[in-house]
C-alpha cells in the first residue's frame, strides 16, 4: 500500500450513507482505499461498481473489517451502533458515526469511556457544528440568547424517544455548540405527544451568560429549520443553514452560500468528513470533544427523563 495511505471502511449503506457520505468518501478522499460492507449482496455490488471498488473491497460481513481497515465509519441504524463500535474501540481502531451514538445514555456513557481509556478517538457526526454558516455565528462575541429549532411539516409517527434521539439532537447539539460552555443547567423542558406518537418537544437552557430556547415540531406545517442568535453587536437568524441575516441598527443584511456551494458542504457533512480524516492523517485532536458529545447526549436523555416522569 502507498505510505500515507489507509483502508476505511463504511458499514451501513442505507439511504443516508447513499445520499451524504459515500459521494464525498469516494470523490474528495480518494486518495485512500475504501471499503463498504453491508448484509445485502445485492446493494453491495451495485454501490461497489458505481463507486469502482473492487471484490477485495466488499464485505457482506461487518466483523472482517476488523482485521482490514485503519478507521471506520458507521451508517447503520442506532439500536446497533452499540455492538458494531464496541469492537472496533477495542482494537483501537479510529471510528466516525451518525449520531447518537447511542438512544441510552447509559450505552453512550460507556462507550466513550472506554474510548478513552483505549486511547480510541470515536467521533459522533454532528454535521451541523461544520456548517459553514454555523461556524459563522460561532464567532460572534457576547452571545446572550439563542432560539434554535427544527420542524417538519406533518411527521407524528415516531416515539418520543426515537424523536428526541434522532431529530431533537441535531438542534440541541448545534445550540450546545454555539453557547460554548459545558456548565449547562435544564431549567424546563416539555414533550407533546398523543397514544405514542410524537408531535414536538422544547428545553430551556441556560448558562452563566446564556439562555437558550431549543424547540422541535413534527406538525409546524413546513420543513423549516432557524437559528437565531442575540447578541450586543446585533441579531442574526440562519435559515435552513445556507441563509444569514444580520439584524442591527443599521437594518438588515442578508447573505446567502454561492450556487455552487456544494449541498453536503452546507449541511456540514464536507467539512466534518474532512475534519475526521485529517485527524486520521495528521494524528490530531478528535474534532467533536467526548465532553461535548456526552452533554448532548445528557440533556436528550434528561428531556425523556422529565416526560417519562412527569
Amino acid at each position: 500500500m502507498e505510505e500515507g495511505k489507509m483502508k476505511i471502511g463504511v458499514i451501513g449503506l442505507g439511504t443516508i450513507a447513499q445520499k451524504a457520505y459515500l459521494p464525498l468518501y469516494t470523490s474528495h478522499f480518494s486518495q485512500h482505499e475504501w471499503h463498504f460492507s453491508t448484509r445485502n449482496p445485492d446493494t453491495l455490488k451495485r454501490l461497489g461498481e458505481k463507486y469502482g471498488l473492487g471484490a477485495k473491497q466488499l464485505h457482506t460481513n461487518w466483523e472482517t473489517l476488523l482485521g482490514e481497515v485503519h478507521a471506520i465509519c458507521v451508517h447503520t441504524p442506532t439500536e446497533t451502533h452499540y455492538s458494531i463500535i464496541r469492537p472496533f474501540i477495542e482494537k483501537g481502531i479510529p471510528v466516525l458515526v451518525d449520531k447518537p451514538l447511542s438512544e441510552s445514555y447509559q450505552q453512550t456513557k460507556e462507550l466513550i469511556e472506554l474510548a478513552e481509556g483505549k486511547n480510541t478517538p470515536v467521533m459522533v457526526g454532528f454535521n451541523r457544528r461544520f456548517a459553514p454558516m454555523i461556524q459563522q455565528l460561532s464567532a460572534v462575541d457576547d452571545k446572550n440568547m439563542l432560539i434554535v429549532q427544527k420542524n417538519q411539516q406533518n411527521s407524528t409517527d415516531f416515539s418520543v424517544r426515537f424523536r428526541i434521539y434522532d431529530m431533537m439532537i441535531h438542534s440541541i447539539d448545534t445550540a450546545l455548540y454555539l453557547m460554548d460552555d459545558n456548565n449547562i443547567s435544564v431549567l424546563h423542558s416539555e414533550v407533546i405527544e398523543e397514544k405514542g406518537d410524537f408531535k414536538r418537544a422544547s428545553v430551556l437552557l441556560k448558562s452563566s451568560q446564556q439562555t437558550v430556547i431549543v424547540s422541535i415540531n413534527n406538525q409546524s406545517g413546513a420543513k423549516r429549520e432557524t437559528v437565531e442568535l442575540q447578541s450586543t453587536d446585533g441579531t442574526y437568524l440562519i435559515e435552513n443553514l445556507s441563509r444569514m441575516t444580520k439584524y442591527s441598527n443599521e437594518g438588515a443584511l442578508s447573505k446567502e452560500l454561492g450556487d455552487w456551494t456544494e449541498t453536503l458542504e452546507v449541511r456540514g457533512f464536507l467539512p466534518m468528513i474532512a475534519s475526521f480524516v485529517s485527524m486520521l492523517e495528521q494524528n490530531g485532536e478528535l474534532p467533536v470533544s467526548y465532553e461535548s458529545a456526552l452533554l448532548s447526549h445528557k440533556i436528550c436523555e434528561e428531556i425523556i427523563s422529565n416526560y417519562e416522569n412527569s
